[in-house]
């Protein structure tokens, strides 16, 4: 039902050289479509953890960045109605991880150390520490990759279930209990040169997903819009004063295309 990566980059290679040209270069442009779209879902979810912030008026110790996280992260280890979830996971660390592979090489003097955000590389190696203190057996591979030590591995348990006993207790007060509370509209906006990426969203579900999870399980005092959307930049966000999540398709293409470049490393292998 899951197929977990050793690494990405390793698997992507290993198809590369045991393929024709033509079904590598499908096979490699599928991957990164399906990384963007990982990517997309747990940006949903990250997205939806400041939503309920706001609108359920939920106090927050310490980063509300690295709470949201924490929920996205917990959503997809939990998430019984999607067989991909663990995929999802381990793509959108990698995404984290690359980010920060990119972002590296500018020296460590442009980072915004200030920022309402972790460093990406903070981020992803937070998301595997949950990844395997819930699931060891499935997740120690990969908590392995990231040169997460056994003991580390080990203490990553109590971090996850502190994480979840604290998201629980915030959220129990709302939870869905006969009656449901208000809608959640699914909007697609004009993509544009982005159309590729929106009939993604739109085939696989991935907005109208997220708005079932949260309206199945949650009573919202205020209806909410979900958007997809043309933002002139790689990002998603939540506004409170329209009640909105935007998530832009510009973020797709971004996603994609650090797959492709930077994990896969098309320039090495594309005819």
């Amino acid at each position: 039902m899951i197929s977990l990566r050793k690494t990405a980059a390793v698997s992507v290679c290993l198809a590369l050289l045991a393929a024709p040209a033509l079904a590598q270069d499908d096979q490699v442009l599928a991957d990164s479509m399906d990384f963007a779209m990982h990517d997309a879902l747990y940006t949903m979810y990250h997205e939806v953890g400041h939503m309920l912030v706001g609108e359920l008026g939920l106090p927050v110790l310490g980063k509300e960045e690295d709470a949201a996280d924490s929920l996205a992260t917990i959503w997809l280890l939990t998430d019984e109605t999607d067989d991909d979830s663990w995929n999802t996971l381990i793509d959108a660390a990698d995404g984290w991880y690359f980010n920060a592979v990119q972002s590296t090489g500018s020296g460590v003097e442009d980072f915004s150390y200030y920022d309402d955000h972790s460093l990406d590389i903070q981020r992803a190696y937070a998301m595997v520490c949950m990844m395997v203190g819930a699931e060891p057996d499935v997740f120690g591979e990969t908590a392995d990759n990231y040169d997460i030590d056994a003991g580390q591995q080990e203490a990553c348990a109590y971090t996850y279930e502190q994480a979840v006993t604290s998201w629980d207790a915030l959220l129990e007060p709302y939870l869905v209990d006969g009656e449901h509370g208000a809608e959640i509209e699914v909007v697609y906006d004009d993509a544009g040169d982005y159309e590729q990426f929106a009939e993604e969203l739109k085939s696989r579900g991935i907005l109208e997903h997220a708005a079932k999870l949260v309206m199945d399980w949650y009573v919202l005092p205020e209806n909410v819009t979900f958007r997809a959307a043309q933002c002139g930049e790689a990002n998603a966000y939540f506004s409170p004063s329209d009640r909105e999540i935007t998530y832009c398709y510009e973020l797709a293409e971004h996603m994609f295309y650090l797959y492709l470049y930077d994990i896969a490393g098309w320039s090495d292998t594309a005819e």
